[in-house]
């Protein structure tokens, strides 16, 4: 009896409703996590703010990838929108990201149009598949 909803899973997003979200922007926030804290280990979080930036600043496309030694970052957007309304939805995200997971070892930002995501690769891995 709905007549809208929204899932964001990771990697998928599915989005219905009975009136027109197509190119209008939304940076509402779906969804954040943060991982642990690095500290201010400078090194690390300077790679962190040149792949988020490398994310933002684009190619030209709506799926941008990148990796900055053990760092590697994520960032889409629903391709509804325009490039620059990307760009925004993207530096809104980012932002938010880095205020929220400030000192984190990844972090994922999830808007209405968007999403960006990074990690590093090194604390990341040991931290969710460690054996011992």
């Amino acid at each position: 009896m709905s007549t809208c909803s929204e899932i964001q899973l990771e990697g998928c997003y599915v989005k219905y409703n009975n009136t027109s979200f197509f190119g209008a922007p939304n940076k509402m926030e779906v969804c954040r996590r943060c991982g642990p804290s690095v500290g201010y280990n400078s090194d690390v979080l300077n790679r962190i703010d040149s792949a988020l930036a490398f994310l933002v600043g684009g190619n030209g496309e709506y799926f941008r990838e990148g990796d900055f030694g053990s760092i590697q970052g994520v960032a889409q957007c629903i391709q509804d929108l325009s490039l620059s309304d990307c760009q925004d939805c993207l530096s809104e995200a980012t932002r938010r990201l880095r205020s929220v997971c400030e000192t984190s070892s990844w972090g994922d930002m999830y808007l209405g149009k968007c999403y960006i995501r990074y990690a590093d690769q090194g604390i990341y891995m040991s931290v969710f598949y460690d054996d011992g």
